[in-house]
């Protein structure tokens, strides 16, 4: 399943099911969590955080634990987390920065404030 994002510009994001049993790949990328407010909806995903990287599989673990951390002391179940990648090899940070960046000032994830 894949889900695009963006009001300027569209990006394509391919789920990547469940955060708690991601393995993230070592391309650069920006990725989505997000979770289902409605189960009937499975499309209907609520984006909690933004996130970038040079290398996703090496540096997207910490920023995952404290979006975890964050909804889990918010008194949700963390198994309904899931995640959403926009691969982008071959990017520079500069540009990872402008997609995530967009993103969140269009969608304003309570979890990037």
């Amino acid at each position: 399943m894949s889900i695009s994002w963006g009001q300027r510009e569209r990006y394509k994001f391919e789920a990547e099911g469940s955060l708690l049993s991601w393995e993230p790949p070592p391309d650069a990328g920006v990725y989505a969590i997000t979770y289902r407010q409605d189960p009937d909806k499975p499309k209907a995903h609520t984006i909690l955080f933004f996130g970038q990287a040079e290398s996703l599989s090496q540096q997207a673990h910490e920023l995952n634990r404290q979006v975890i951390d964050a909804w889990r002391d918010s008194g949700h179940d963390i198994t309904q987390l899931c995640v959403f990648v926009h691969i982008m090899r071959g990017s520079s940070s500069g540009q990872r920065c402008r997609v995530q960046e967009q993103l969140v000032s269009e969608y304003r994830p309570p979890c990037n404030r």
